[in-house]
């Protein structure tokens, strides 16, 4: 099953609700992102391994950062989905892209 962002934004709107939370909700942002970069460090070797899965904790870690971020965009009424492609549309023309998102998603489909 794929899960979609608006899926996924009206769950968390559903288990959150309200602007109240976002404040936690970025506390623990930022503390998952922390745990992404000592992952990240461990892969790298600048840090001792502790023998755990460093793959698997990476995608529960990354699980989590996308979790608190599309949570505060959910409580605050944002539409990922349409800030996402546009703000790709203009990264594409900037940066010299051959295609954008929707562009690539449309060759997909078809």
């Amino acid at each position: 099953m794929d899960v979609r962002i608006k899926d996924l934004q009206n769950y968390l709107y559903e288990q959150y609700g309200t602007r109240g939370h976002e404040t936690g909700m970025f506390m623990k942002l930022v503390e998952e992102m922390g745990e992404v970069a000592e992952i990240l460090n461990k892969r790298a070797g600048r840090k001792a391994v502790d023998g755990d899965d460093l793959q698997e904790q990476l995608a529960n870690e990354l699980v989590d950062v996308i979790h608190y971020a599309v949570a505060i965009a959910a409580i605050n009424h944002i539409d990922l989905n349409q800030f996402i492609l546009e703000k790709d549309k203009k990264a594409a023309l900037k940066y010299h892209h051959e295609r954008n998102l929707e562009e690539f998603i449309k060759e997909t489909i078809d």
